[in-house]
């Protein structure tokens, strides 16, 4: 009886000990787990420290000037409103210069509450300006003009922006020197004076009227967002118009001394051609009448199928418009030929009961803008027919 009141006793030692050695292996595993987690979290605090420091050595100006400066060293730049902004190019924005600093318990401005105020309507902030004429703020302005340039055609071939504060004098490239090759003793190099000519940056006004009834600006949860693009629309295509008449009367352009098609690849290559036989460089742009353009792309072969785009011209911008006249392209380098002188500063007025039979008022609304041809050798005019 003895012996079999021991042996639970003994099971029980067993069970014990089977318990005892569970209950230290899953202690050891809860602390392995412990730090494989805190050394996971270690791994991604160390990793996030690094994108940071990344984001902030990308995001540094270099010794005071603006990014987009610093990733083009070679683009001339010109004081605005206090900083030096550079030159931008096609896919670079002006706004980022003029981010605005946080205000505190203060909306931002926008082209809704300025309506709004000066006719006497409620807006979420009534302070923001008086009834009357203003100057937009910097930063509304840099993304308004922004705007313009995006749907603006001389734009998008890549034509440079110089934002302006005044009257700014650039130089203009019309003639290169001539190189000569020298030997030793001989009189043989004459005098090549390069031809530089002063062009003076005074942009001409451009200016938008608006109707507004009473309704829409009441009512439209938009409204900002409206005037932004009707505003920025109109000005875009009076500026290509402009640029575009520009580029086609300037006499220093080179253009086609006999017939290129331009409702045709083959013309667009032999114009390309007749580019570069004047020394230009392979076109990175060509714009067109938009009945031209509609035509060339549509081309068919003998067989019904489709004429594509010669490999050449692929990595060609080809781009259209209603401002370019039927017949003609302007084609080539637009970085290097073309530039918009822009100021910066957008004027806005409201004319209250403009059309009062109507219940109608008008915004008005206007800045100063202009394309420049700053290097004619970079372009090239195609011709359909030569007179």
């Amino acid at each position: 009886m003895n012996q079999q009141m021991e042996k639970p006793k003994s099971n029980g030692g067993a069970v014990e000990i089977v318990m005892n050695a569970f209950s230290e292996f899953k202690s050891k595993h809860d602390e392995n787990l412990n730090k494989r987690d805190q050394q996971l979290k270690n791994d991604i605090a160390e990793v996030q420290s690094s994108f940071d420091r990344v984001e902030e050595i990308l995001n540094r100006p270099s010794s005071g000037i603006p990014q987009a400066s610093a990733l083009k060293p070679d683009r001339f730049a010109v004081d605005v409103s206090g900083k030096r902004i550079p030159v931008l190019g096609r896919d670079e924005q002006l706004q980022n210069h003029f981010r605005p600093q946080p205000s505190y318990g203060e909306p931002e401005f926008s082209l809704e509450d300025f309506v709004k105020n000066s006719m006497g309507i409620s807006s979420r902030n009534n302070s923001v300006l008086e009834r009357g004429s203003a100057t937009v703020p910097e930063f509304l302005t840099s993304r308004i003009i922004d705007d313009i340039r995006a749907k603006n055609t001389l734009i998008k071939s890549g034509a440079l922006t110089l934002p302006l504060d005044g009257k700014t004098v650039i130089g203009r490239i019309d003639t290169d020197p001539v190189a000569y090759l020298h030997a030793e003793g001989i009189d043989d190099i004459d005098l090549s004076l390069p031809v530089f000519s002063p062009i003076e940056l005074d942009p001409g006004m451009i200016a938008v009227q608006i109707p507004l009834s009473v309704e829409i600006v009441a009512d439209s949860a938009n409204l900002d967002l409206l005037l932004r693009t009707s505003i920025a629309a109109a000005v875009a295509k009076k500026l290509d118009t402009l640029g575009i008449t520009a580029l086609l009367a300037d006499a220093n352009i080179p253009d086609s001394a006999t017939g290129e098609d331009t409702e045709t690849w083959s013309g667009l290559i032999t114009a390309a051609g007749s580019h570069i036989a004047l020394n230009g460089d392979w076109p990175k742009a060509v714009i067109s009448n938009a009945g031209d353009y509609t035509k060339r792309i549509s081309q068919l072969a003998g067989d019904g199928h489709w004429v594509s785009k010669p490999p050449e011209l692929l990595p060609l911008s080809d781009l259209f418009t209603t401002s370019m006249t039927a017949g003609k392209s302007i084609m080539g380098d637009f970085e290097k030929g073309l530039l918009l002188g822009m100021r910066q500063e957008l004027r806005l007025e409201v004319v209250r009961w403009h059309q009062p039979g109507s219940a109608s008022h008008l915004l008005v609304a206007y800045l100063r803008g202009q394309f420049y041809v700053v290097q004619p050798a970079a372009m090239y005019r195609q011709l359909k027919t030569v007179v």
